[in-house]
This record gives structure tokens, sequence and C-alpha cells, in this order.
């Protein structure tokens, strides 16, 4: 399901990866992902950061990635 603005991703899932590895992996609010992508990134200057909107199901609540 793509984002919409219906339906807007509320949650982001922050990823620090060492090559092909996650190597740490955290979903949360918009705002809180924010402040957790950059504390990644000052830490881990050196890997890739990346931020991924991830919708939540109205219906039961749970989390669902775009794409999946």
């Amino acid at each position: 399901m793509p984002e919409t603005l219906e339906s807007p991703a509320t949650h982001r899932r922050v990823q620090v990866w060492f090559g092909a590895h996650s190597i740490a992996d955290h979903t949360a609010t918009a705002e809180q992902a924010a402040q957790y992508e950059e504390a990644m990134r000052r830490r881990f200057a050196s890997l890739r950061v990346t931020s991924e909107p991830v919708l939540v199901d109205s219906r039961g609540g749970s989390m669902v990635e775009p794409g999946r």
C-alpha cells in the first residue's frame, strides 16, 4: 500500500547497514525516528543509514512496510 495523503506514514524504520547486513533496526514515530537517525549518523559516520516510511494497519495496529 503506497503512502497517500489519506494514509500518511506515521512511523519510520531506521536501519544502520554494514555492507549488506543490517546491524541496527528501529521503528518509531516519525519524530522519534528522526532523532534516532541523527544519532546513528553521528555514531556510525562511515556506515549507511536509511529511513523508510512504515504504515500502521488501522485494522490490527501492525506495521506494514511499503512494497511488501
